[in-house]
């Protein structure tokens, strides 16, 4: 083939689906093709019941006769976009354990973008004045009408807003998101930006340990906070005496080696 693994990944995750209601949340598809010849979207096979967007995305070419594509892919229902560290810890491969699925990230959104215009329409009869809205929406494929998602967007939108007014409401619970999820998100994220922000050379040590520390690959004051004194006695260049230089200066910064 001439496209790599990686390659064809990225290929397969424009593919965009409309699946029916009655169609299970997540299926297996097999697929499996030969023959020397370049190959779309559309050359793949779906059960009854999911019907592809964008047949024409090209996927990969094969050259070889003797070359067979065998895959199994997981089809899925969902909203909004999955990274890849949400696939691993839904699936719990944490640590990438499985060789033999090979995750994609993936948005769902049948959209490409939507613009809007409000303009003012001065009545030429009564002299009053009206708002136009005017909107471009852009779908991934003419088998969706910009009249549909909009359609959808309006049905989504006043489940909201009977919400206020009957007390039996309906609403698609899989289209919110929980406050405390969107909290602790915020937290994970302002705690992955303290990460590494602070340079080794911030820290007042003689020229000495701080090459030596550089030449351990210790680049940041936060890579100096999880490390203990016994790791850093095993490191080359780094004795007692650079220890104690180490543990001072953190100190006058309110910080400390681990343990």
């Amino acid at each position: 083939m001439k496209e790599s693994i990686v390659d064809i990944m990225l290929n397969i995750k424009k593919l965009r689906f409309k699946v029916d209601h009655n169609v299970e949340q997540q299926q297996w598809i097999s697929q499996r093709i030969k023959g020397v010849g370049v190959y779309t979207a559309s050359d793949l096979k779906f059960p009854s019941g999911v019907q592809l967007l964008n047949p024409d995305v090209y996927l990969f070419e094969i050259s070889d006769s003797s070359t067979e594509f065998i895959a199994e892919v997981r089809l899925e229902k969902g909203y909004g976009y999955y990274t890849i560290d949400f696939l691993r810890n839904r699936e719990g491969k944490k640590d990438e354990g499985d060789i033999n699925l090979l995750l994609i990230d993936n948005d769902f959104k049948a959209v490409e973008y939507v613009k809007y215009e409000v303009e003012e329409v001065i009545d030429d009869f009564s002299g009053g004045s009206k708002d136009k809205l005017i909107l471009e929406i852009k779908t991934i494929s003419p088998t969706i009408s910009a009249q549909e998602i909009l359609s959808f967007a309006g049905e989504v939108v006043s489940s909201y807003a009977k919400l206020f007014i009957f007390d039996d409401a309906y609403i698609d619970e899989s289209l919110l998101v929980d406050y405390y999820d969107i909290v602790d998100q915020n937290e994970k994220m302002t705690e992955e930006m303290n990460i590494k922000t602070i340079p080794i050379d911030a820290l007042p040590l003689s020229e000495r340990t701080r090459n030596a520390l550089i030449k351990n690959e210790i680049l940041y004051v936060e890579d100096l906070e999880r490390k203990r004194k016994s790791e850093l006695l095993s490191m080359k260049g780094i004795g007692r005496k650079a220890v104690d230089e180490i543990i001072d200066s953190l100190e006058n910064m309110g910080k400390s080696l681990d343990g």
